[in-house]
């Protein structure tokens, strides 16, 4: 009896100082923030950056690049893949995946081709997307200024990871790292 009598004792001094050390929620300075010890980043949240066939650019999905091409420069976003159907028990292999392209803000004329955009699984199986633009409809040869275009591609992809990328003069310009989730 004694023995449980100490160890309850004990317990109770130790939640008793672990809760008088614990930051209040109130506590702004050291709850929920990050150690000191690491060092501060020196990189700018939500910057916008500018890609090129001399300079290409990884991004991830949602993010938008500027595309600095020789007819122009474009801001590119991609966001996706979209996936029908999650929690499929077994999970498939596979499955049918839509990105949306958007390419706004144009300056000059810049070219528009389905063969300048390719998938690479996390196999290195390349993958050629059906691309059109909104509604179905074949996309136009270009983008112009003030004319915003969204395009939507479609192919079918094995789970996991993934690049889309974007070479628009044959040379790959963007890419966005991607994951196929359907769990």
């Amino acid at each position: 009896m004694f023995v449980v009598v100490t160890i309850a004792v004990v317990l109770a001094v130790a939640v008793t100082v672990l809760v008088a050390r614990w930051p209040s929620s109130t506590d702004s300075s050291t709850y929920g923030g990050l150690p000191s010890w690491l060092p501060t980043s020196t990189v700018a949240v939500g910057r916008v950056v500018t890609a090129s066939a001399a300079h290409p650019a990884l991004a991830i999905e949602g993010d938008s690049v500027v595309a600095d091409l020789a007819h122009g420069h474009v801001l590119v976003t991609a966001v996706g893949p979209a996936v029908p159907a999650e929690g499929q028990f077994p999970m498939p292999r596979t499955s049918p995946c839509t990105f949306t392209i958007t390419l706004a803000d144009a300056s000059g004329a810049v070219p528009v081709s389905a063969a300048a955009f390719s998938i690479v699984d996390e196999l290195g199986q390349v993958h050629r997307p059906q691309v059109t633009a909104q509604g179905g409809q074949p996309p136009p040869t270009s983008v112009r200024p003030g004319r915003p275009l969204v395009l939507t591609l479609t192919d079918v992809l094995p789970v996991g990871s993934g690049t889309l990328r974007w070479a628009p003069q044959g040379a790959k310009v963007v890419s966005w790292d991607f994951e196929v989730e359907i769990d």
